[in-house]
């Protein structure tokens, strides 16, 4: 792995197409679901019901056709970013219909993390003077991790700002769960605007969550790029 990580690979960013839906799934359960802080803190790839959730999620963000992964010029996958697109109307709806959702499963747990985080910020609001009525969401971003190191999360949101960009969109719009990823998105020009510290984030029974945590990750923040 070291010495794969001292040779550059090349590789191409190209759309996923419905031919290898599975093998990104298979990817990101293998990079992404069990290292993911929120997802280690409550084991969620141990229960059956948040590990179909979670591919339910992936397999739907698949429909936007904006989700784009990261080619060797083997075939390998070395990664992929899952994208989506929100508009104004969907965000309010979003915003103000989840209040009273109960989660049933550790999948759910996190998602009434994001809900909240949703409600809170005025994301449409951000910037007064620009009439902003679309935004792309970076929803996940994976990297195999034999290629870690070789510029290939850089790559999938250059290629997914570009797209962004074609399609007329003025903002992207990222939820950072992890330490890492936060910074990596400072490095790309992103914003923060808000964030919220798992250990002051607790549920209706005033218990800590997301409690089991593991350091360097204290708090999800939400990063915003104009566009």
């Amino acid at each position: 792995m070291d010495e794969m990580k001292k040779t550059k690979i090349s590789f191409n960013i190209v759309p996923i197409s419905s031919s290898n839906e599975q093998d990104v799934i298979n990817s990101i359960e293998k990079y992404f679901i069990q290292d993911e802080p929120l997802n280690a803190s409550v084991q969620l790839f141990k229960e059956e019901e948040s590990v179909l959730k979670y591919r339910n999620f992936c397999t739907n963000l698949f429909y936007t056709g904006l989700s784009l992964m990261a080619v060797s010029e083997t075939g390998e996958i070395m990664g992929a970013i899952l994208n989506s697109v929100m508009s104004k109307e969907d965000y309010l709806i979003q915003q103000y219909g989840d209040e009273n959702f109960e989660p049933s499963s550790r999948f759910d747990d996190i998602e009434v993390l994001l809900n909240k985080v949703r409600r809170d910020i005025d994301l449409f609001g951000q910037y007064p003077n620009i009439d902003v009525d679309r935004i792309m969401e970076l929803k996940l971003i994976s990297v195999n991790e034999a290629y870690r190191g070789q510029g290939v999360c850089k790559a999938l949101v250059k290629k997914s700002k570009e797209l962004a960009l074609e399609l007329g969109y003025q903002m992207m719009y990222v939820e950072c769960l992890s330490y890492f990823a936060a910074k990596a998105m400072e490095r790309f020009g992103f914003q923060c605007i808000y964030s919220l510290s798992y250990s002051d984030y607790v549920d209706k029974r005033g218990k800590v969550v997301f409690d089991a945590v593991q350091p360097p990750h204290e708090c999800i923040k939400v990063q915003l790029l104009l566009l």
